[in-house]
């Protein structure tokens, strides 16, 4: 699940010069097994607001919650993955600093990503690359379920260096990972049901941990109010405002939100997930060996644009003039945050693809393709509501074109599980997209988001 990550600046030059220069180089990083990390922003009160996260990923705890410590080949299957991600980060010059459960995610797959840590190391003196192997080693071997078998003691033999005090026999990530496919089978972890992986985040209340930006550790940024924007905040300078181009055939996960699939409550490309993390997306979730890319302009929300008011509440309902606030030719803004509150009734049936996205255009392609799956997995929500909190235009529209960002909360609602499972789904954070809308003789429609 995407969130935003509020850091305090520290005081001291070179602390702070360090941790720019780590956010930088995570930013940089655009790898399949290390969660993304945005550019970070400069708010007003000078603290850094950091987006990160995978748009089809859960939290490795709460899988493990569910179903229990993994067996040797998916003990494998993650010591593999976990370690491409450290070598990766390795590669970039950043030691991340010990590593624990709450720093990886599992994706629809069952592959692991590595969720960095933004802060540099407290123990810069001790902390090294081959720490965070041994590190690795240890949580691989607090996870694995010991059954014995002879896959368990391959992979016992493999992470022995890893796990030796001597931190020159222990190997460099890439080696470990090289030595772990080369003498075992590693597999994806299997997943639990959908229903239970979503009861089992909801109950947790599971978050990242938070603390006071004083301290100078992460803490979640707190829901804004409607007006809130964020006016005035910044790039900071050095990092990147957006994500760089995506290699061809590395596989990329997106940040959630209502026009992405953010199945990130659950982690499970099903409906009972969808509205868990605040999303409903308009891109299909990557599938196997598929390749998305990050398109989010990350401080695209900063850029100076006409603020348009837009009201909050539920959909209208019909003969209460939703359909005219799409056919106003002069006021896209409004029509981008109906189509986002009727974009939270197509897995009720009260509204078809086509009263949201533009036929043959990607977005309907994908938009549908991403309904039927949901469907398919008899899961139903009921009173799904998005609640629009403001909308404006990201530059000035033509009159066949418009960008509008818009910014909203998926309110608390029920779904159904095809079991008869009732889950009732809190309200989501505040989330912000930014919809490229076409004029259509129906009226506005969105062909992408951006």
């Amino acid at each position: 699940m995407q969130t935003d990550t509020v850091l305090a600046v520290p005081p001291d030059a070179a602390a702070r010069d360090a941790l720019l220069d780590r956010l930088r180089r995570l930013a940089d990083i655009d790898a399949a097994r290390v969660e993304p990390v945005g550019a970070a922003v400069a708010r007003p009160d000078g603290a850094l607001v950091v987006p990160r996260g995978a748009a089809s990923a859960t939290d490795l705890a709460t899988v493990l919650a569910v179903r229990g410590r993994c067996d040797g080949p998916e003990a494998a299957g993650l010591a593999a993955d976990l370690a491409q991600g450290l070598a990766t980060l390795h590669s970039a010059g950043v030691v991340h600093g010990g590593l624990d459960v709450g720093d990886v995610v599992v994706d629809l797959n069952g592959r692991a990503l590595l969720r960095p840590r933004l802060t540099p190391p407290h123990d810069a003196d001790r902390a090294s690359e081959s720490e965070d192997v041994h590190a690795l080693a240890r949580l691989v071997e607090t996870l694995c379920a010991r059954a014995g078998s002879d896959t368990d003691t391959a992979l016992r033999a493999v992470l022995a260096p890893a796990l030796a005090d001597d931190p020159r026999v222990r190997p460099e990530a890439g080696t470990l990972a090289a030595r772990v496919h080369d003498e075992l089978d590693p597999e994806p972890l299997r997943l639990p049901e959908p229903a239970a992986l979503a009861a089992a985040a909801l109950a947790s209340g599971r978050q990242r941990p938070g603390t006071d930006p004083s301290d100078g550790e992460p803490r979640h940024r707190r829901a804004r109010r409607p007006g809130e924007d964020g006016a005035g905040s910044a790039p900071v300078p050095g990092t990147r405002a957006t994500r760089r181009s995506h290699p061809a055939g590395r596989a990329r996960h997106r940040p959630a939100s209502v026009w992405r699939p953010a199945l990130a409550g659950a982690g499970v490309l099903v409906a009972v997930a969808l509205l868990v993390g605040g999303g409903l997306a308009f891109t299909a979730a990557p599938g196997p060996g598929e390749d998305r890319g990050a398109r989010a302009g990350l401080a695209a929300a900063s850029t100076p644009s006409a603020a348009v008011a837009a009201s909050a509440g539920p959909a209208p309902g019909a003969g209460t003039g939703a359909e005219q606030v799409t056919t106003d030719r002069e006021d896209p803004a409004a029509a981008a945050a109906e189509l986002t509150r009727r974009r939270a009734g197509l897995l009720a049936g009260e509204h078809d693809v086509a009263e949201v996205a533009v036929p043959g255009t990607p977005a309907h392609a994908a938009d549908t393709a991403w309904l039927e799956r949901a469907r398919a997995s008899g899961t139903r929500l009921v009173d799904a509501r998005v609640t629009v909190l403001s909308v404006r235009l990201a530059g000035a529209p033509t009159p066949d074109r418009a960008e509008v960002v818009v910014r909203y909360v998926v309110e608390e609602h029920t779904q159904v599980g095809a079991d008869g499972e009732v889950v009732t789904v809190p309200a989501g954070e505040p989330r912000t997209d930014t919809l490229r809308l076409a004029w259509t003789p129906d009226g506005w429609r969105v062909t992408d988001v951006v």
